[in-house]
């Protein structure tokens, strides 16, 4: 695949990502510090022999993308990684997540918001799963195409230190105060978009030349 990392706005980085305010999907309440970097990692719409590519094999190019740049911007042994995904409770949506739940070795801890259908009416409620995963089952996770992303569901990585991981798990609105303890303190929080086209991250720790080194090596293969 051919990608291309661009440095955005800090402000802009949210509203790109296409999600609806206001839900758990929405983006995080929090203002980010002064020297806050974010990008837009995407996979080209065309290849090598500049033929154009369709947006269903881009977004399965995206999948796979997920995983390695999650791998490049963690940034020490000790630090940890959080999946967080919301969208609605229904087949090829957030349902399929719920299998990676029941390995006890490789998913390590999780955390699933209160679920209720008060309404008689046929319709799927929004839910939000977090959880803690080795690198193989996050790695499949992130390309199961029956999980909806691309659809109802977003997927949000955070790289925090072992202590914030419990207080990451057990937050579940957008407005938690706990936000403000949680991301300065956070190394990388990386989005899928609404389209699946390309990923965010935000970070305080790399700068560009920085992220496209270690993105770039990692896709490498080195």
């Amino acid at each position: 695949m051919i990608v291309r990392i661009n440095q955005i706005d800090v402000a802009a980085a949210e509203p790109s990502a296409g999600w609806d305010l206001g839900t758990p999907r929405g983006g995080i309440e929090f203002t980010w510090p002064l020297r806050t970097f974010a990008y837009q990692i995407l996979v080209l719409d065309r290849d090598e022999k500049n033929q154009p590519l369709s947006p269903a094999f881009r977004q399965g190019q995206t999948r796979q993308l997920i995983p390695q740049v999650i791998a490049a911007l963690v940034s020490a042994e000790h630090e940890r990684v959080v999946l967080r995904l919301d969208g609605l409770l229904a087949d090829n949506e957030l349902l399929p997540s719920f299998r990676y739940l029941a390995d006890p070795v490789s998913c390590e801890r999780y955390a699933i918001s209160e679920l209720q259908k008060l309404d008689p009416h046929p319709q799927p409620i929004p839910a939000s799963v977090r959880l803690v995963l080795s690198p193989a089952p996050l790695a499949a996770l992130c390309t199961d195409a029956q999980l909806g992303l691309g659809r109802s569901v977003r997927l949000r990585a955070f790289g925090v230190p072992e202590l914030l991981v419990n207080p990451l798990l057990d937050t579940t609105d957008v407005d938690d105060e706990r936000w403000r303890e949680i991301l300065p303190r956070s190394t990388f929080v990386l989005s899928t978009t609404t389209d699946l086209l390309s990923l965010l991250v935000w970070t305080p720790l790399y700068d560009a030349a920085e992220t496209k080194r270690r993105v770039m090596q990692r896709l490498a293969g080195r």
